[in-house]
């Protein structure tokens, strides 16, 4: 991971244990091409359902639909594709589904937003 990308995590559902990050890799080369062709950058929030075998099950943006050039749908094709979590315990200590929230700054010229616990800040 580039040492310019922030990674925080705060769980949504509460568990047992929360879903844990086991491979969550993005850097410049990720950012998507049509955005970058474009010059559009902007913020993405989305929340992540992670299944009982830490596989991500499912990506609702929460904000930054409306970005140009596809860039929520890429973004949440990345996490679906590549992103795997160690997955939420209940207390018995059983896998179970869980969610996590994330945010992705996506930058070619903006400054990074101040670190907030839950984003991601990649520039090209």
């Amino acid at each position: 991971m580039s040492r310019r990308a922030l990674l925080t995590l705060a769980p949504l559902l509460l568990a047992a244990s929360p879903p844990a990050p086991r491979v969550v890799k993005i850097d410049a080369a990720d950012y998507p091409a049509a955005a970058a062709e474009a010059g559009v950058e902007g913020d993405v929030r989305f929340d992540l359902e992670i299944d009982a075998k830490g596989k991500v099950a499912g990506c609702t943006v929460t904000a930054g639909g409306e970005l140009p050039a596809g860039l929520a749908a890429d973004t949440c094709a990345l996490a679906t594709k590549r992103w795997r979590f160690d997955p939420a315990r209940d207390d018995a200590g059983a896998k179970v589904p869980g969610r996590l929230p994330y945010s992705i700054a996506w930058r070619i010229a903006l400054p990074c937003p101040r670190p907030d616990g839950q984003t991601i800040c990649v520039f090209l």
